[in-house]
């Protein structure tokens, strides 16, 4: 068991996080421009990568009725070529400096538990690391029992298995010719390579390992849609009332309150809040809740839960960007493209969602703007859904 949680932590948590440092600071010196939130950013950008390296990898081999195995040995290479990579820049940002500034932002923060207001920041993050642990250890311990299961489970066992792709009925076992509707959204196929790698049966790989990766990602996605929350609130010198808890987080030499401080208060606040409500949202199958606790192995759930949020976070970054600079940035282009390609890989709708909310964005920040560029940068971001909704639509 210890052996396939070492698998399973390979290729849910490293091989994210060397991909998504690679994409994040490939080209810059000594990793410069980290903040707080950067770990955060990367682990969620390593996903998206992921996620849209198989969609590409994969859906050429669905149609063309290739085997797993081809899939799983491309993807496996290339997957592993950014993780190495990703893994050799960051010791070459360490010893160029970089090491020096996260210990250094490590022992401030261990200085700040020493008053009133970090040990009180502790404690509430101590009650939401509870919650998060009661969470996983809850997806782990039961059995959620789910109608869709019986199609999605089958493909993915029988990927691992028999080594064919959507080559078989779901409910009787007996050849089939290919469900485009499926087939263009292989997240099933992804499961499988999961369950290979980890050497467990599909189902267990679904039910009872993603969920201990799935769930704390989605988490982090939050924390860090919390600090611009948290950040919007208590930007421009607004305080707390006296008597608060946050009173006496620190002034400005200019009399204003430190926003960054502020944040540091509020944000495991927020975060129980979002705890709570995902712990007790299971009130019918539809909320994303239900998905991210009991159906945590759909593609449905890794939509709502992971590409959404992220495709959020990067749409106000690129908000930010076009208000100072008239343009988004070309990598966050890039991200926005990989981030709708991710979402195509969970579901075949996702190519419509996904585009619709980039260009609405879009629109509106040309509205508040009079930039025109980003609807061209907007257009450009949602062409792999294009691309994927116009082969659906054709082949239906």
């Amino acid at each position: 068991m210890i052996m396939k949680l070492c698998m399973l932590g390979i290729w849910m948590v490293f091989v994210p996080v060397g991909a998504g440092y690679f994409a994040l600071y490939v080209g810059r010196k000594n990793g410069d421009g980290m903040d707080v939130s950067a770990p955060g950013t990367i682990f969620g950008l390593g996903y998206i990568l992921m996620w849209a390296v198989f969609q590409l990898i994969a859906v050429p081999f669905v149609l063309k009725a290739g085997r797993f195995r081809q899939v799983e040995l491309v993807f496996e290479a290339v997957c592993l070529t950014f993780a190495i990579a990703g893994s050799l820049l960051f010791l070459l940002h360490a010893r160029l400096g970089l090491w020096n500034g996260v210990v250094t932002s490590g022992r401030e923060a261990f200085r700040g538990l020493k008053s009133r207001e970090g040990l009180l920041r502790l404690s509430l993050w101590s009650v939401f690391l509870a919650g998060l642990l009661f969470q996983m250890l809850q997806a782990y311990r039961l059995a959620y029992a789910d109608g869709d299961d019986a199609y999605y489970i089958p493909i993915s066992t029988a990927a691992n298995l028999g080594g064919g792709m959507y080559a078989i009925d779901s409910y009787t076992g007996a050849p089939t010719t290919l469900d485009l509707r499926h087939g263009l959204a292989p997240f099933p196929i992804w499961v499988s390579f999961i369950a290979a790698k980890c050497g467990v049966n599909a189902a267990v790989a679904a039910h009872s390992l993603m969920p201990l990766v799935l769930i704390p990602v989605t988490y982090v996605l939050y924390l860090e849609i919390g600090r611009k929350l948290c950040g919007s609130v208590l930007s421009e010198g607004r305080s707390p009332g006296k008597g608060s808890a946050l009173e006496g987080a620190g002034e400005a030499p200019d009399g204003k309150r430190k926003s960054r401080v502020d944040v540091k208060a509020l944000l495991p606040l927020f975060m129980i809040f979002v705890s709570l409500l995902q712990i007790f949202g299971n009130y019918s199958i539809y909320p994303a809740s239900t998905f991210l606790l009991t159906r945590t192995r759909q593609g449905k759930a890794a939509l709502g839960n992971v590409i959404l949020p992220f495709l959020f976070l990067l749409l106000y970054k690129v908000a930010e960007e076009v208000k100072k600079q008239g343009r988004a940035g070309n990598r966050n282009v890039l991200w926005l493209m990989a981030a709708v390609t991710a979402g195509c890989l969970c579901s075949t709708m996702a190519g419509f969602l996904c585009g619709m909310l980039l260009m609405m964005t879009a629109m509106l920040l040309f509205l508040l703007y009079r930039k025109p560029y980003i609807l061209w940068q907007g257009l450009l971001g949602c062409l792999p859904g294009i691309v994927f909704s116009l082969l659906y639509l054709r082949a239906g």
